[in-house]
């Protein structure tokens, strides 16, 4: 049987997590829905609120694949952080790694890395980790994963159940597999690392670093840019409430979003939007290629306001022609503004963390 996007994707729906049962039984109410006397939910209010110069709009998502109910750390979802700590210039650049403790990777080496706890935020779950296993303390500076620089401490030699202790490493036999590592996963991850150590010397780059704000679901947003032939101009797809490139800057949420639940694997997700967004999907836009933001707070695990928002940078096809949209509720909009792009990190030359679909 042949199922259409429409039944796959429903427009405008409420996102908010039902009550857990606690709730309706004491008769309160959940930080996102309010439980009247009969036992049925009322729907949240949009909401408007000013957070420096930016309006947040707490409203619906556009498109909704499926319904995340709840998202609950260490019960339905789990978050691992890592850090890419480097030292040196050139060639003479290392990496530190730590040498595993476990009984399935004895003795093999790997980068800092751990699960977040609960009530964490992401940052300071790097920074624990790192203290953990290298005896290193740190600074967050960039999202790569999570990039972090050394910042004070002593390198760890004695062992225990976290490391058997922490050496540093030239990046090249590391890259060149000179050593026995756990797995080959993170090398990616070390050369991006590099990379944006490369780019540090080239422009001013803005961080971009998890915004810890509690979300009641999981959510993507579609930022998809198009380039002309000679890149003179850039266009961007985005709501039609958003008019101008300067709307951009002063609404948290201009471009399509949509809500998922656990059962829709990423990538499906990523082409049931394009389709629903665009006539031709994706055919004229590339994967989704880096991450521009995130918000995640990692809150205690009987939070219902937890969860997942992610905005990602989509690349229209150069060699196609300008898509046409779907859906009456976007249109593309101009940027001129190179100080809005760089807002948006949309300039190619600004470094912006890839997105690994694993």
């Amino acid at each position: 049987m042949v199922i259409s996007d429409e039944e796959y994707i429903a427009e405008s729906r409420d996102p908010t997590p039902e009550p857990t049962p606690e709730f309706i039984d004491g008769g309160g109410e959940s930080p996102t829905r309010g439980i009247l006397k009969n036992g049925k939910s009322k729907a949240p209010e949009k909401k408007k609120h000013l957070e420096g110069e930016v309006i947040i709009e707490e409203r619906v998502p556009d498109m909704q694949l499926g319904k995340c109910r709840y998202v609950r750390l260490h019960d339905n979802v789990n978050y691992v952080a890592a850090g890419i700590i480097l030292r040196g210039e050139g060639s003479d650049t290392e990496v530190l790694l730590i040498q595993e403790a476990k009984k399935t990777c004895y003795g093999k080496w790997y980068m800092p890395a751990g699960r977040v706890e609960a009530g964490e935020t992401l940052e300071n779950a790097v920074k624990r980790e790192v203290r953990e296993e290298s005896g290193y303390e740190c600074d967050v500076i960039e999202l790569l994963s999570l990039e972090v620089q050394g910042s004070g401490g002593e390198l760890k030699t004695k062992p225990n159940q976290e490391s058997l202790g922490a050496q540093w490493w030239p990046v090249d036999e590391v890259l060149g597999k000179k050593l026995p590592l756990r797995v080959k996963d993170f090398l990616p991850l070390l050369e991006q690392g590099i990379a944006y150590r490369e780019a540090q010397h080239i422009t001013d780059i803005p961080r971009i670093l998890p915004l810890n704000i509690n979300i009641p679901g999981l959510f993507i947003e579609f930022m998809i840019v198009r380039h002309s032939l000679d890149e003179s101009r850039i266009e961007v797809l985005v709501h039609k409430s958003i008019t101008d490139e300067q709307m951009l800057t002063e609404h948290d949420q201009p471009f399509p979003t949509v809500e998922f639940g656990f059962e829709y694997f990423f990538a499906m997700v990523v082409s049931k939007v394009y389709r629903h967004l665009l006539e031709e999907g994706g055919n004229v836009v590339f994967a989704p290629s880096h991450v521009v933001r995130i918000k995640c707070h990692p809150n205690p695990m009987q939070s219902l306001a937890h969860g997942l928002s992610v905005r990602l940078y989509c690349q229209h096809k150069k060699s196609a022609s300008k898509a046409v949209i779907r859906s009456p509720r976007y249109h593309w909009i101009p940027v001129e503004s190179k100080s809005i792009r760089e807002q948006m990190y949309m300039e190619k030359s600004q470094y912006r963390p890839s997105l690994r679909m694993v």
